[in-house]
């Protein structure tokens, strides 16, 4: 009896133990064929759509397929906007308006009368500041394009012309236009040098040195400053204005947003400066069909200004004297009525 129950049991051990052997072999061999589908899955999807791992995420990621480069066509700027980064403009490729306009740029400016050194019987050198938020100089603010592509923002005009060479600028270093400026240093000191940073791609993760520079902001030039000479001509018997430069001022600001100075960007020779400002016109608010140059403009005075400096022995400006601001208003102001009335003085009726 004990003889054919030990024989039972051996062999339900026996076929326990087969069966454990079948489950544990038929799951090595499953959990191998799936492993090697998942290989071959993950390589046939990496070789056809070029996934890569983002470091960060550990998640796969499909980088964007790069552009069609088109050696015709202008890269654009990084504002999206679509214009190209070459400065040549975007002429206008119908009649915009009701006639065509006729091109003026090449009017060039009625030269001075000459005014002998014996014929000056008195003179003074005042300096002004034009401030374009009055409502008198809302043209220095004009930010459009004509049908010729170009800028009529005043302060686009002068870079412009300092780029392509037409006319020279000069150090701030002092106003007696005693050392050039290239333009690569105007650019410095709009937008700052250029500086190399390491960045980091979002989508491959790859880091990398690009070089960057600030960009510059022609909106934040909202005064000019102008150098001119009033002579008294006894041979033509009349009271004579001659500009002789005109600056750009960049404000400086405290840490706290105040302002702190508005320092001279660069010096321009107006009289160099006279062919290229007849070639642009001005913007005209009440009319579009009577428009003018920028160089009849400053001829014909039509801007608003305030004097903050005449020339005297301390060589000194009112703001080192007066500290109040209505007061150097005033101060300003009594230097333009002097000149007035000396040439008024010169007359007897």
């Amino acid at each position: 009896m004990r003889a054919v129950i030990f024989n039972k049991i051996s062999w339900c051990a026996l076929v326990l133990v087969l069966l454990a052997a079948e489950t544990q072999a038929q799951r090595r061999g499953g959990s191998t064929r799936r492993r090697t589908a998942t290989t071959t899955t993950t390589t046939t999807t990496t070789e056809d759509s070029a996934e890569v791992v983002n470091p960060a995420t550990g998640n796969a990621v499909t980088p964007p397929a790069a552009p069609a480069t088109d050696p015709a066509a202008a890269p654009l700027r990084q504002d999206g906007v679509g214009t190209p980064v070459s400065d040549t403009p975007r002429k206008s490729l119908r009649v915009d308006g009701v006639t065509s306009k006729n091109s003026v740029r090449d009017r060039v400016p009625i030269a001075y009368d000459n005014i002998r050194e014996d014929d000056k019987f008195w003179e003074k050198r005042i300096w002004q500041v034009i401030d374009i938020r009055e409502k008198m100089n809302l043209p220095f603010q004009y930010n459009v394009e004509d049908e010729n592509g170009i800028n009529q923002l005043f302060i686009n005009i002068l870079l412009a012309s300092i780029k392509s060479g037409e006319i020279t600028a000069f150090n701030p270093i002092d106003d007696r236009f005693t050392t050039p400026m290239t333009y690569a240093e105007i650019q410095t000191k709009t937008s700052g040098e250029e500086r190399t940073v390491r960045s980091i791609d979002p989508v491959t993760g790859e880091e990398k040195m690009v070089t960057t520079r600030d960009e510059f902001d022609p909106r934040t030039i909202v005064q000019y400053k102008l150098k001119e000479v009033w002579v008294f001509d006894k041979e033509a018997s009349a009271l004579k204005t001659r500009i002789l430069g005109i600056a750009p001022m960049v404000s400086r600001m405290n840490e706290d947003g105040s302002l702190r100075a508005s320092i001279p960007l660069f010096w321009v020779y107006y009289p160099d400066l006279r062919p290229v400002l007849a070639k642009f016109d001005v913007y005209n608010q009440n009319n579009d069909a009577a428009s003018m140059s920028w160089e009849d403009l400053f001829e014909m005075r039509f801007f608003s200004s305030f004097v903050i400096k005449e020339n005297n022995a301390y060589n000194r400006e009112i703001k080192d004297y007066i500290k109040d601001g209505t007061m150097r208003l005033l101060e300003g102001q009594a230097i333009k009525d002097k000149i007035f009335n000396k040439e008024q003085d010169l007359w007897q009726y």
